[in-house]
């Protein structure tokens, strides 16, 4: 494995312990916000994937027809 793998690899390692350490003390210290950001956020995101699949869908059948 290179050197700019294994530095990438340590980089996501530390900034997901650091989402993680930052979300666990967020919800103690106040659990409605922050459960309601994280739900709020996860519709978002689980919206915007439906839209990008719709559109790849859409745009993958048309290319299909057009070549007939």
């Amino acid at each position: 494995m290179s050197a700019k793998n294994t530095l990438a690899r340590k980089a996501a390692k530390a900034a997901a312990k650091h989402t993680a350490h930052g979300t666990a003390s967020k919800l103690k210290r106040d659990p409605m916000r922050t459960a309601t950001l994280l739900g709020v956020g996860g519709a978002l995101g689980a919206v915007a994937g439906w839209m990008a699949g719709r559109t790849g869908a859409a745009l993958g059948q048309h290319r299909l027809l057009s070549r007939s």
